[in-house]
């Protein structure tokens, strides 16, 4: 298949194949199959009432088109409710139950049949499903959620095989097995071209470089999760102000030596949503969750602070604060205090002047502050930071924040369209912020670690690596100093320390970010453990399966354990990705050399291309 002769479209995407077809099948097969034959012509005669087209049928799954989301989605619900009546009208050896996935995506047509992320997405929502259930992708439910009367369950982001995706249940009226579906490696005839879901931080920490830092250990610390806020008045517009009290608390109790903390990152994942203390406490590690919920009334703010034990999910400690809005600060370290007190940590007094007297902001400023961090527009939130800064002049982080912000600017993912005086102007903007931030706050990590992000986005190396030293010496496990340490020296050819250092990222961020794993992988592949790096890059696929450093690893992984195909699937897939089957030697060379990764992994990557071609030729 040649790069002229692809067609794509987008298309609306029906999957369903039968609940528990295998066993069925061992059970009784000439029932089972009358069964299905009977549903199928349930199934066909309403794609022909709603404009529903089969493209691939595989034993029990089926494969339809529509060009309208809301016809494909009545379209499904009517047919898991015939196929309700019909259950309850016949035996139990009669009884059939469907899963129902519904996505609309790119799709790439070929003589009737249709590839693509489109499909394999459908496919996974459809394994997602629940028995008698229909499952949608976000971009359906958005399509759908106005224009019929269905009821609908977010399941928030779930991570299926090779992709992650935002999913929703659609209510049948059905009384459904909770359980989900955990077997996503069903056969099936798609070809796996998967969804898009770039992240930045792989471009960002991708490119940064050495650093001289002394290998970093497990300590014994006791490990601490602060879970988010709940906002208990349900007032949706203050979420970004208790949010704000979660960070703030971690980035407090992370300055005091005999802890460990949860990164945001980790324990944000569970926002809004229930979950078990011990089970929770169990993923993280956790010694101790910090858990609460707040609300403001008129001018006062209302929190209830609960201190839990991780292993037996009792409360240590609760109490109740209620403060004018104004003395957030002091509640804050007030909460800080009975943390320490109730956990018996005695803290040095650099430990002490590091949390009770740091520099506490104007509320205002602090709170045009929150309201950036909270953005999720790099140029609103950089607004947000000018206001907050404007306001109180000596508030330190927000300078920090707008350093990284510009330098998000103009890095190589946001300054591909600037000029060469704007890029520089925007260069030294970032770095007179970074180091107004160094100034205002000298004792802390974060002032250092926006200079060194900015330093590193400038191509300024080796001051980068200076400044991500000091962040570190002032706190050694901060997240944002490590992740970046971690990448450096494994990009710098230090690869056992790279990975011990990347351990330590594991341990207070447990839900880590891709990047961790695609420098994981490339440590590993440069060791020769090549084992690990194909199941370490394959995880990272699952992530972001358009993210070429996993693709690129997992090539030279799956290449040399042995797994070809796999191997030669991957590479289609990279090369579909830029639309073009025929990548010449010397232009998949060019881009791999682009990458600042050390000359091991460039020469291996290299290499097995290369036999790739002499094999395929």
């Amino acid at each position: 298949m040649s790069s002229e002769n692809i067609n794509r479209k987008i298309a609306v995407i029906f999957a369903t194949d039968v609940v528990g077809y295998s066993t069925s099948m061992e059970i009784n097969e000439v029932q089972t199959l009358k069964n299905l034959k009977v549903c199928k012509k349930i199934l066909e005669d309403l794609f022909l009432q709603h404009g529903g087209k089969i493209f691939n049928t595989a034993g029990d799954s089926i494969l339809a088109e529509f060009s309208s989301a809301v016809s494909a989605v009545v379209c499904a619900s009517e047919f898991q409710k015939l196929i309700r009546e019909r259950n309850n009208s016949v035996g139990d050896s009669q009884k059939m139950e469907f899963r129902i996935g519904i996505n609309m995506g790119d799709v790439v047509q070929e003589e009737g049949n249709l590839y693509g992320e489109g499909v394999n997405i459908a496919a996974r929502l459809e394994a997602l499903s629940k028995p008698n259930g229909i499952c949608l992708s976000k971009n359906i439910y958005e399509l759908v959620r106005t224009k019929t009367n269905f009821s609908f369950e977010d399941l928030g982001q779930q991570k299926m095989k090779n992709t992650l995706v935002h999913a929703f249940d659609i209510s049948t009226g059905e009384k459904t097995n909770n359980s989900r579906s955990k077997n996503t490696n069903k056969q099936r005839i798609i070809f796996p071209i998967f969804s898009v879901l770039c992240i930045i931080c792989i471009v960002i920490f991708g490119f940064f470089l050495i650093s001289n830092n002394k290998n970093i250990y497990y300590n014994n610390n006791k490990i601490i999760a602060v879970m988010p806020f709940i906002n208990s008045a349900g007032d949706i517009s203050q979420d970004y102000f208790f949010d704000g009290i979660t960070e703030d608390l971690i980035i407090d109790l992370s300055k005091i030596e005999s802890f460990s903390v949860i990164s945001r990152n980790s324990v944000f994942n569970y926002k809004n949503k229930e979950y078990s203390d011990k089970e929770v406490a169990e993923i993280f590690n956790a010694n101790y969750l910090l858990k609460g919920n707040a609300r403001l009334r008129g001018d006062f703010i209302r929190l209830n602070i609960e201190l839990v034990d991780g292993k037996t999910g009792s409360n240590i400690w609760a109490e109740r604060f209620e403060k004018p809005k104004k003395q957030i600060f002091e509640l804050q370290d007030t909460l800080v205090v009975n943390i320490i007190n109730q956990l018996s940590v005695k803290l040095s007094e650099k430990e002490e002047n590091k949390i009770i007297n740091s520099n506490t902001p104007n509320l205002e400023a602090y709170d045009l502050y929150k309201r950036g961090l909270a953005s999720q527009n790099r140029l609103e939130a950089r607004e947000y930071y000018k206001k907050a800064i404007n306001k109180d002049p000596s508030f330190g982080r927000a300078y920090g924040s707008m350093a990284i912000n510009l330098a998000f600017g103009f890095s190589a993912t946001g300054g591909e369209m600037l000029s060469s005086s704007e890029w520089t102007i925007l260069k030294n903007e970032a770095i007179n912020y970074a180091k107004k931030a160094i100034e205002l706050n000298p004792d802390e990590a974060f002032s250092y670690f926006s200079l060194a992000f900015v330093f590193a986005q400038s191509k300024m190396l080796s001051r980068s690596k200076e400044q991500n030293k000091i962040a570190l010496e002032l706190e050694p496990e901060n997240l944002l100093a490590l992740q970046m340490k971690a990448t450096n020296l494994i990009n710098d050819g230090l690869f056992e320390e790279g990975l011990q250092a990347f351990k330590t990222v594991r341990k207070i961020d447990p839900l880590f970010p891709i990047f961790v794993l695609m420098g994981e992988a490339r440590a590993l592949l440069a060791l020769g453990k090549y084992e690990e790096a194909y199941k370490i890059s394959e995880e990272a696929l699952i992530r972001n399966p358009r993210a070429d450093s996993a693709m690129l690893s997992f090539i030279a992984a799956a290449w040399k354990t042995g797994n070809t195909e796999d191997a030669q699937w991957q590479l289609e897939e990279f090369l579909l990705k830029r639309e073009q089957l025929n990548f010449s030697k010397d232009d998949f060379e060019n881009f791999v050399n682009k990458y600042p990764w050390h000359d091991i992994n460039k020469n291996l990557i290299k290499s097995v291309y290369s036999e790739m071609l002499k094999k395929n030729s």
